[in-house]
């Protein structure tokens, strides 16, 4: 339905645990000239399934500004939405509330931190299909003055910088950009093992890949919470790091110029 003289399409997810008609997105693969990926990882799992259009097919990281990310932390102050208090851990999740992103499995490790006596409160950034029921779910599990929707942000780097753990409890990814942006903002991050998790940090170093299940995500939380030492290991290495890659927006100049 677009008119234009060069169609790239992106992959943002693991094809591997997708379900998908094969035969409907065929039709509308095959009339891209390129396909893109955000990482090796998705790239091979698109492969597995749709091998034919290997030609087609390249790697553009998504595109990341460190000095931008910095920058936009600093338009307002998130502490009106998530005020910290004394020996408590602001924790953050952003994304899609959706199967994938798994907040559902947060809920659960929510309620488990909570009955174990752990001080904090858990903050959800996003919007999406699965919203009601999630909602309805902390009602149930009387979790609402611990698991707290803020909705929808244009700007979510201000709520990334108030939080103490940055958490990524997803079933699956393709490679979560908010990952990238919470250790650029220098914060402990917890990711859970899904396939693609190993592209995402260095497990030990500058973030700590848990189980990919509510008890992996809570004994995650519970390591860095407690484990003060680890925990400050993780941000200064990631502080260390240049996550920037302004870069591959070459990569897109050149397709468009060949």
């Amino acid at each position: 339905h677009t008119k234009a003289i060069k169609k790239i399409g992106w992959v943002h997810t693991d094809y591997t645990v997708e379900k998908i008609d094969e035969k409907y997105e065929y039709n509308n693969w095959k009339d891209l000239d390129y396909i893109a990926t955000v990482s090796d990882e998705c790239k091979n799992s698109f492969l597995t399934i749709f091998f034919f259009f290997f030609d087609k097919m390249l790697v553009i990281e998504n595109i990341l500004d460190p000095e931008f990310i910095r920058l936009q932390a600093y338009e307002f102050d998130a502490a009106i939405d998530m005020p910290k208090c004394d020996n408590t851990f602001n924790l953050c999740t952003i994304g899609r509330y959706c199967n994938a992103k798994a907040f559902d499995w947060a809920i659960d490790a929510c309620e488990i931190l909570v009955i174990k006596g752990y001080k904090f409160k858990w903050y959800a950034i996003g919007y999406g299909p699965a919203e009601k029921m999630l909602k309805e779910k902390i009602i149930e599990k009387q979790l609402t003055q611990y698991f707290i929707f803020l909705g929808k942000k244009t700007n979510p780097y201000p709520y990334i910088k108030a939080c103490d753990i940055y958490v990524q409890p997803s079933r699956y990814e393709g490679k979560a950009v908010t990952v990238r942006e919470a250790q650029i903002l220098g914060k402990p991050v917890l990711i859970t093992n899904f396939p693609t998790a190993k592209s995402q940090l260095y497990h030990g170093v500058d973030g700590h890949i848990c189980e990919c299940s509510v008890d992996g995500i809570v004994e995650g939380i519970k390591l860095l919470i407690t484990d003060t030492e680890y925990r400050e290991k993780l941000v200064d290495n990631a502080k260390k790091y240049n996550y920037g890659n302004r870069q591959e927006v070459n990569k897109i100049y050149r397709l468009i110029n060949r």
